[in-house]
């Protein structure tokens, strides 16, 4: 995608096929139902806040018309729409299934986020605090950060800051994320973050990272990547 009537138009065909008007639509994402109306008309641009708001409720709408990077594990979680779906019901019914032993990508969380229950949430939480493995504490906060309960918040940094294994692992991601770099580089840099490849084009990124009001976990993960790359900024 590449205009903003094509943009606009994929986001008013998610909404339809989800079967909300675009008065629901504005309720749920907090914009107002004309602004609304003219993204969809291409009569003004998607930003990237818009189409995050539209997934939270969607799910995944068009990874091409985002560009959204995504981690570079090895393993990385990508499943299709069916799938997906079947997972979402698993986690709801208290089975995380692939969350158990998989890295989950952005796209799963941002899916998942969108269509668990509250069940499914409550399980997340349990998962994230005493999850089996450090793989299934670290997707758990993953999605409940994409899923942006104000009430997680605290939660979600008690985790990164008490379970050393999962906010390795989160950090890590949030460098794969923003910098694309090789997995093991990532591993690197979560551990040190003096050694990364371009600190100064990371922490640009991590700036940005720290103002992200709906995402605790990469508001914590770059403050704390920020804060860890202060004495190689100076140079």
């Amino acid at each position: 995608m590449s205009t903003a009537e094509d943009v606009g138009s994929l986001l008013r065909a998610a909404r339809e096929d989800a079967g909300l008007s675009l008065t629901r639509m504005a309720q749920l994402t907090h914009y107002s139902k004309p602004y609304l109306g003219l993204v969809e008309t291409g009569r003004r641009p998607a930003t990237v806040d818009i189409v995050v708001a539209y997934e939270r409720e969607l799910g995944p709408i068009g990874d091409d018309m985002l560009k959204r990077r995504d981690i570079t594990h090895p393993r990385v979680m990508k499943l299709d729409r069916p799938t997906l779906t079947e997972l979402a019901r698993s986690i709801d019914s208290g089975d995380p299934g692939s969350l158990a032993n998989t890295p989950s990508s952005r796209n799963v969380d941002f899916f998942l986020a969108a269509k668990l229950n509250q069940s499914g949430a409550d399980h997340l939480r349990e998962w994230a605090r005493a999850g089996s493995s450090v793989t299934l504490r670290t997707n758990a906060i993953a999605v409940l950060s994409k899923m942006a309960h104000p009430e997680d918040t605290g939660l979600i940094i008690d985790v990164l800051e008490r379970d050393e294994k999962v906010r390795y692992l989160s950090l890590a991601s949030e460098v794969s994320k923003l910098a694309q770099h090789e997995w093991e580089v990532c591993l690197t840099v979560a551990k040190d973050p003096t050694k990364a490849p371009e600190p100064r084009k990371l922490a640009k990124a991590l700036g940005k990272e720290v103002m992200l009001e709906k995402d605790a976990e990469s508001r914590w993960c770059g403050a704390h990547l920020l804060t860890g790359l202060v004495p190689v900024l100076g140079r």
